[in-house]
């Protein structure tokens, strides 16, 4: 198996969370705050709560990553 750059492994898991993170935010969040504006379910509510939980996550690694805290997670060989 081909090594790859610890700084290419960081910048492609980052690239993921950017994207992960529009789906919530352009998809996922308005689409749901729609859905419970025109009949609220519980259901929904919930969904929403999930939704902007990940969101928020997805903040935190990202700013973690952004601030090399993670810099191990892409140095290290990965656990089999």
């Amino acid at each position: 198996m081909a090594e790859i750059d610890p700084e290419d492994r960081r910048r492609a898991v980052r690239d993921f969370l950017v994207r992960a993170r529009a789906w919530g935010t352009d998809r996922e969040i308005p689409t749901t705050m729609a859905r419970l504006q025109e009949d609220p379910t519980p259901k929904d509510a919930a969904r929403l709560h999930q939704w902007t939980t990940w969101v928020a996550f997805v903040d935190h690694a990202l700013a973690e990553l952004d601030r090399g805290q993670l810099d191990d997670w892409f140095t290290e060989p990965p656990a089999v």
